[in-house]
């Protein structure tokens, strides 16, 4: 899923291959970097109903969930604006490229397609709206953590951790909460925070992470604003938090991010979550039951 992935398993490690099989499955039916994945084949016959997999149908059911519960703020219809601003490629090239040609900043404001998605759930069939492409990134590898959660038998303890986006079951060896290290947003991979969770998922959202620079001379980064196609401005340059389930979130944490701080509270309190939120000036906040040791 382009990130770097571990799963932990205390006890027991007898269904450590069955787990990473998984993962692979959901790898090649959602990524939207392999040509032959379901999630690439929905985009292609984007304005027709295409028959795909249960897992891909409760991605994008999560997802259209995740764009209501998230007033808009996180929105699964933006590839062709994220490849627009030159992210047309995993990270990993991405960061090698050079002089990416760059359309300039989208002006006025966007209109969402999300409530034009069709999901038969009993047929098991996804239609895209003609001319929209769907993008599981910023909800893929949470759903994806909490699927394999699912999967884990009787052990101690287990975490499935998709590039940072983790979901954890069971005690840490002592027998208490886990404890999750929070990078350093302006100096990764040194860390800022470290918080301990009794259970459930975290994932983090940041402006400073996945970014690059085009032929134009400006920077970009992957975290998109809805409302404008453009590059998310708020005073928050990295939320992390805690949810009772890691695509909760992975996709509070997002919204959070583009919604500044203001939304960001007032989103952890409808959700029941909780969060550390990271200001453009390095000041940190702690919203909701949260753990956390600062450095």
């Amino acid at each position: 899923m382009g990130s770097a992935c571990r799963i932990l398993l205390l006890g027991s490690d007898s269904e450590a291959e069955s787990l990473r099989a998984r993962l692979d499955e959901l790898e090649s039916q959602w990524s939207r970097f392999r040509p032959d994945s379901q999630v690439s084949i929905i985009n292609a016959f984007a304005g027709r109903p295409v028959l795909v997999p249960e897992d891909v149908v409760r991605l994008v059911s999560h997802a259209i969930h995740a764009w209501r519960l998230t007033d808009g703020l996180y929105d699964p219809t933006m590839l062709s604006e994220l490849q627009s601003h030159g992210y047309d490629r995993s990270h990993e090239l991405l960061a090698a490229a050079e002089g990416l040609s760059i359309s300039g900043l989208n002006t006025g404001t966007r209109e969402s397609a999300v409530d034009q998605i069709d999901v038969d759930v009993v047929l098991g069939a996804v239609a895209m709206p003609e001319g929209v492409a769907f993008d599981p990134g910023g909800i893929g590898k949470g759903l994806a953590a909490d699927i394999l959660i699912d999967m884990v038998g009787e052990v101690e303890g287990a975490m499935v951790d998709l590039g940072g986006d983790l979901r954890v079951m069971g005690n840490w060896v002592d027998g208490g909460p886990w404890p999750v290290s929070v990078a350093n947003p302006f100096d990764h991979p040194n860390d800022m925070a470290s918080i301990r969770i009794h259970g459930g998922g975290v994932a983090t959202s940041s402006s400073l992470r996945r970014t690059w620079r085009g032929g134009d001379g400006f920077d970009r980064h992957h975290i998109l604003d809805p409302r404008t196609g453009n590059p998310a401005d708020t005073d928050l340059v990295a939320v992390t938090i805690n949810a009772g389930m890691t695509w909760v979130a992975d996709v509070v944490a997002k919204a959070a991010l583009i919604g500044g701080s203001e939304y960001a509270r007032e989103l952890i309190r409808i959700t029941n979550t909780a969060g550390l939120l990271i200001g453009r000036s390095g000041d940190t906040e702690v919203v909701g039951p949260l753990e956390a040791e600062i450095y």
